[in-house]
């Protein structure tokens, strides 16, 4: 079961004091300061922590005398590797070093052993002499697909779903729902927005504890 746009929107309509229908059919029925909030607090709770699901991989294959590739959309994770922390951007199973003073560096072209990001390109040093697959693990900043499996950043169609492994799609949907109504309540002075805070702190807590898994050493290059 995925989480659909349409079925978060009718579940975080039909809360406790929520003032919106929650019979919605389709896209055109949502209301659009409920559909905002609902992307506020996906934006919001997607990019707050290193979520095993939001781990992918994206690979390059180079070319002779050419540096300069494309960057995969989101941030490239960076893990302890022999107890040294390194970018996890690697050529079979070697790690390339991450570059801070490439100005300084001479034009070659040898197997990669370095990288650096310009531009939001990554440029690989020295220049690859032949081909090479570079294997980057990053963590994505889309939030799922749409009905023909394209990425999307945020939902705008009734059938787009969050990419969300299935076990743990009912405790992000929690946290989700409660967030989304913290955002459509918009002020704290109101009763009911303190109940909601408190609700979704809970579910926010549940939903790392059990996401969090073993892998403590994650970190994000931004």
């Amino acid at each position: 079961m995925a989480l659909t746009f349409l079925d978060i929107y009718n579940e975080v309509a039909g809360q406790a004091w929520s003032m919106y229908d929650g019979d919605a059919e389709s896209i055109d029925e949502m209301e659009s300061a409920l559909k905002s909030s609902i992307n506020k607090a996906l934006s919001e709770i997607w990019c707050s922590y290193p979520f095993p699901f939001r781990n992918k991989t994206f690979t390059i294959t180079t070319s002779s005398g050419n540096a300069q590739y494309s960057t995969p959309n989101g941030n490239i994770i960076k893990k302890t590797v022999s107890c040294k922390q390194v970018y996890s951007v690697r050529i079979g199973k070697n790690y390339l070093e991450f570059l801070d003073d490439y100005e300084t560096l001479e034009d070659k072209e040898d197997k990669p052993t370095g990288f650096y990001i310009k531009n939001d390109s990554l440029f690989l040093y020295p220049a690859p002499d032949d081909v090479y697959t570079v294997t980057i693990e990053y963590l994505t900043l889309a939030i799922g697909e749409n009905d023909f499996g394209d990425s999307v950043y945020s939902l705008q169609n009734d059938e787009d779903t969050i990419d969300v492994p299935e076990k743990y799609e009912n405790i992000f949907k929690n946290a989700l729902i409660t967030k989304s109504m913290l955002y459509a309540i918009a002020s704290e002075q109101d009763e009911n927005y303190s109940g909601y805070k408190e609700q979704f702190d809970k579910a926010y807590k549940i939903l790392i504890s059990y996401t969090a898994g073993l892998d403590k050493e994650k970190r994000v290059y931004w």
